[in-house]
């Protein structure tokens, strides 16, 4: 249940909009129909016109107050009884019973409607639909401009078909566009856009099992920001939060894209490393860990340190008892001073070379 302070996502405000301008589009064919019927000395059906502009303009001012599910039921009901009036005086050939199928589908908009209702609604207007065509099959037009009957009916499927299309592409594009979002916001820690830990750790079983497969090593570190309770304390949680943020760049600067680096919990971060040798992590890792020494933060006068636990993961361990050498091993770099790597192979603290 939504709060009644919340907004509408994205989807409902584009289909709102996309009923207005239809609804519009809608209005001003409806003009040109009331000066084409009485040109044609067809009244009934210009005077037919002048009430379906006034009732499409009662639809957009309900849209305009917030009555969407009343203005589509209007819509519908408009369409259906216009495309039945003038289907039966005029008869099929110009194509206005096209209209059904769009109002159909118009239906299957509206939210407040269950789905099958609306399913069982716009079923019936394609029945309607259907039997138009023995209801009125021997109706034959009797007016003038017979020779552009053709030309009308090829309007008529365009109009009825181009808008219905336009839509749903429409719908299609904003709905990818918020799987996408979500999936981002599933996968990503919302302060740090680092992954999370729930996505982290299906995306380190993937990595696990390609480098078993391919008889390649892989590093669990586990790193963490050294006296950050201090820095909230001392800063407040908003200097924390910015450092966090930074912090996190310079872990994604110091990784390569095949890299795994999540934020773990508060201040912890995780990054793992496939087909890395342990030399070759522990040099990288300490490059990381110079680099956060040396980066300036803004509104804070103080050096940030890290303080980071390694350790090499076998093929027969289970990922848990990898992570808690990684996690022991960062335990020994803050007992002996942080600042520092240590892995768990040796528990032997990486002295500060630079």
């Amino acid at each position: 249940m939504q709060h009644p302070h919340s907004q509408p996502d994205q989807v409902e405000q584009v289909k709102l909009t996309l009923l207005k301008r239809v609804a519009w589009y809608c209005l001003s064919l409806h003009a040109l129909l009331v000066i084409l019927f009485f040109a044609l000395s067809i009244p009934i059906l210009g005077l037919l016109n002048v009430l379906s502009v006034l009732t499409w303009a009662l639809g957009i001012y309900l849209l305009n107050i917030q009555h969407r599910s009343l203005a589509l039921r209007l819509f519908s009901a408009e369409v259906a009884i216009h495309a039945i009036i003038v289907c039966a005086i005029l008869g099929m050939q110009l194509g206005f019973q096209y209209y059904l199928w769009t109002v159909s589908c118009l239906l299957l908009l509206d939210n407040n409607l269950k789905l099958k209702p609306a399913v069982g609604v716009s079923v019936i207007m394609i029945t309607l639909f259907a039997a138009m065509h023995i209801w009125f099959a021997d109706v034959t037009y009797k007016y003038a401009y017979r020779d552009w009957l053709q030309y009308v009916h090829f309007a008529n499927v365009l109009i009825c078909g181009i808008p219905m299309i336009f839509t749903i592409a429409l719908i299609r594009d904003v709905t990818m566009a918020q799987r996408q979002t979500l999936t981002k916001l599933a996968a990503r820690d919302p302060l740090t856009q680092m992954y999370n830990r729930r996505y982290a750790q299906e995306l380190i079983t993937h990595a696990k099992y390609h480098c078993d497969e391919n008889h390649e090593e892989l590093c669990i570190i586990m790193a963490d920001i050294d006296h950050f309770k201090q820095i909230n304390d001392d800063y407040g949680h908003a200097q924390g939060d910015e450092i966090l943020k930074r912090v996190a760049l310079v872990i994604a600067s110091h990784t390569r894209p095949v890299d795994i680096c999540a934020r773990w919990g508060g201040e912890e971060f995780l990054i793992v490393m496939p087909n890395t040798a342990q030399v070759d992590a522990l040099a990288r890792v300490d490059k990381l860990r110079y680099a956060i020494t040396h980066e300036i933060f803004e509104h804070f006068d103080s050096t940030v340190t890290m303080s980071f636990g390694l350790t090499m993961w076998p093929t027969k361990v289970g990922f848990y008892e990898a992570f808690q050498q990684a996690d022991n091993a960062l335990y020994t770099s803050k007992e002996n001073g942080r600042n520092q790597v240590t892995t768990a192979s040796t528990l032997y603290a990486v002295p500060n070379i630079r």
